[in-house]
């Protein structure tokens, strides 16, 4: 009983370490400061609250890549997600004699967990299966001190690949309200982020990346009807990202995000960090 007493003891502090101050550490090697929770004031230091604070399972769901289905269906009266080919509970059912040509797999419980596949018959299919079988054992919450992952049942699955170098429409929403927008442009191999208001009018912010020099990205010819789905999308949280693709007619929903970048923006001046931060309520 003792022994169980112990265990028991020594699991409880770990955990609390993993929930409560490794967001704090990341910050402190991030930034070089420490994370001041009577102090703050960025948009980094709210989404780290957050991260901490407001963790609860609707945003497991939406940020489970599957579920998003129904909760798109839910919000939006139809599914405006990239269309699911093939659902596998690990690496093991994989079965690539069934599936396209050119296809993306992914796993549903974290960021960066994909893979573009264009060409099956240069598949190395061994190599394929490993990586899948490291990203089933990752629990991407804790790993990243982002927990709202760590409510999702790990599972893999196949999305119908819909082309390269898509333009990608990110809106930050506030409390159902979408207030910023960036793109990310990529050229001569280097990458820019564009921020615009609601009116599409560019802002100098200097996060992420440098801005295009030209700063003249065209208005996407869908912009009103993603606005609206972005409110709907956005409604019950205090804040998320909420991105879509574009396609010829069409806007596919890609992802709902609560911590855009692991919410390190790295912005050049300290007033545009206040600026994105600010109407996000952690009262």
């Amino acid at each position: 009983m003792t022994i169980f007493l112990i265990i028991l003891y020594y699991t409880i502090i770990y955990e609390y370490f993993n929930y409560y101050y490794k967001k704090r550490l990341r910050f402190l090697k991030k930034y070089k400061r420490i994370y001041n929770e009577f102090n703050i004031t960025t948009f980094e230091d709210k989404i780290n609250w957050l991260c901490i604070h407001d963790v609860n399972q609707l945003k497991g769901k939406c940020a489970d890549k599957i579920l998003l289905h129904e909760y798109s269906i839910n919000k939006l009266g139809k599914d405006i997600c990239n269309k699911i080919i093939k659902i596998y509970d690990n690496e093991k059912q994989l079965n690539f004699e069934e599936l396209p040509e050119k296809f993306v797999l992914k796993a549903n419980h974290g960021s960066g967990f994909n893979l573009i596949i264009q060409n099956k018959t240069e598949l190395n299919v061994e190599n394929v299966k490993n990586l899948a079988r490291k990203w089933m054992r990752t629990d991407y919450g804790k790993k990243n001190a982002e927990f709202h992952y760590s409510f999702i049942k790990r599972k893999l699955f196949v999305e119908e690949f819909i082309g390269n170098n898509l333009k990608n429409y990110k809106f930050l929403c506030y409390n159902g309200k979408p207030k910023y927008i960036y793109v990310s442009i990529e050229e001569n191999h280097n990458k820019y982020r564009n921020f615009y208001n609601m009116n599409w009018t560019f802002l100098d912010f200097h996060c992420l990346s440098e801005p295009h020099p030209t700063n003249n990205y065209k208005k996407p010819k869908l912009f009103e009807i993603m606005k609206e789905y972005a409110i709907k999308l956005s409604a019950d949280f205090r804040f998320v990202r909420v991105d879509f693709y574009e396609l010829e007619n069409e806007i596919r929903l890609g992802e709902l995000t609560f911590t855009p970048m692991d919410s390190f923006f790295n912005c050049k001046k300290k007033e545009h960090e206040i600026e994105l931060g600010k109407d996000i309520n952690i009262n």
